[in-house]
């Protein structure tokens, strides 16, 4: 939960270095909770969330359009309430 606090409090003001870390960071984290479980079926529809969507939105940001990282913010909420 620690990485996420850390990735939902960036601004439009962090450096792309920074939110490329902290994504990667809940990205893995979230990588290794599923590794885990005892049946990670559940957990796909949290996972493609973020590998996929919230992914798409950090490359954007990347690219300069800081609207991005709100969109992606938000997926990764959306991906926390999905997860089991």
């Amino acid at each position: 939960m620690l990485a996420e606090d850390r990735l939902l409090g960036l601004t439009p003001e962090s450096s792309t270095d920074e939110v490329a870390y902290q994504f990667t960071e809940f990205l893995e984290l979230l990588w290794n909770v599923i590794e885990v479980a005892p049946d990670p079926a559940p957990y796909t529809p949290a996972w493609n969330m973020i590998n996929l969507y919230a992914k798409v939105d950090l490359l954007v940001f990347q690219q300069g359009n800081d609207a991005a990282l709100i969109r992606m913010q938000e997926k990764v909420r959306e991906a926390i309430e999905l997860l089991p």
